[in-house]
């Protein structure tokens, strides 16, 4: 391997250890320092975490904090709309300095920065919809543990309580939340609404749908739910079996968006420097403009191809 090739290797391990440490320093340390704050009698906390502190509360007086965090909440994750703004640039900062081996500066910067909003946007939705499936797949236990606590006489508030003491991660902890929010002072349909706005689908809307209008309405909730659980794990069943059939062709959409990396990388290690004198005129960029939404067009129609809702 050349001295050039060592030198990327360097840099890129360099930009890994550096996000971690910033991933670190956002996060708010080790667990050790956080049991040492609570335990001081005056609470005095470190000038970087209070800043970050602040600058989250401020981002949360806003409609996009807001929806930034319920969004976060969803997926699981445990870091603040601030800390993920920071770890985004920090991510677009060192993408930057390892793509301009390879491009242009201001082509690598604008790689750079759109590659790193749309990474963790699909690491977050990943995480948020295997959060979201492993919820959707608790439903019916869910439903029967709500059935079983109003067939004992408990109000659907305590049988909420129930059924987040009971349940394993995530239906626990977001039953939990629901339990939170209602001794704050919310109503139970408006934190069931805010849990269906934090995993949106299907199952999650009629499960929460049928609660709210038992808590409206009254009727017969035990039969209600008993039903709606025996539904729910038919089409749990049903979503297993389609997950299972398409399971090759999903994985061809990833294949084909991965091609184009190759692409450029192959390029550019049978001609060292040709992506960099490519970025560096219009007719280069304009060619990798096409190609990346060529890419892109493909990629997306074998995904909607194979979405089915069920």
């Amino acid at each position: 391997m050349s001295s050039a090739g060592y030198a990327f290797l360097l840099l890129a391990a360099s930009g890994v250890l550096g996000l971690l440490g910033i991933w670190q320093l956002l996060a708010g340390g080790s667990r050790r320092a956080q049991l040492a704050a609570r335990g001081r009698a005056i609470g005095v906390e470190g000038g970087g975490r209070s800043l970050v502190r602040a600058i989250d509360a401020r981002l949360r007086r806003t409609g996009s904090g807001q929806r930034l965090g319920a969004w976060l909440a969803g997926a699981g994750v445990r870091i603040t709309p601030a800390e993920y703004l920071g770890l985004v640039i920090a991510a677009g900062l060192a993408g930057w300095v390892v793509l301009s081996v390879f491009l242009a500066r201001p082509v690598a910067f604008v790689v750079a920065a759109a590659a790193s909003v749309m990474v963790s946007r699909a690491l977050i939705e990943r995480r948020r919809g295997n959060r979201r499936d492993a919820f959707v797949a608790q439903l019916p236990e869910v439903a029967r543990m709500l059935s079983n606590g109003a067939a004992a006489g408990l109000s659907m508030q305590q049988a909420i309580r129930m059924a987040s003491r009971e349940l394993a991660e995530p239906a626990g902890t977001e039953l939990k939340r629901v339990v939170d929010e209602v001794q704050v002072g919310r109503s139970v349909e408006d934190a069931l609404e805010a849990l269906r706005d934090r995993l949106p689908s299907r199952e999650v809307a009629v499960l929460m749908t049928t609660i709210a209008i038992q808590q409206r309405a009254g009727g017969d909730t035990v039969r209600a739910l008993g039903e709606l659980a025996s539904t729910l794990e038919a089409r749990k069943d049903l979503r297993r079996e389609i997950n299972t059939l398409l399971s090759g062709v999903v994985f061809t959409s990833y294949v084909v968006a991965g091609i184009g990396g190759a692409t450029i990388l192959l390029i550019n290690g049978i001609a060292p420097g040709v992506t960099q004198d490519m970025t560096s005129s219009p007719l280069g960029i304009a060619g990798l403009v096409v190609s990346l939404i060529l890419w892109a067009i493909a990629f997306v129609l074998i995904r909607r191809t194979t979405r089915i809702d069920v």
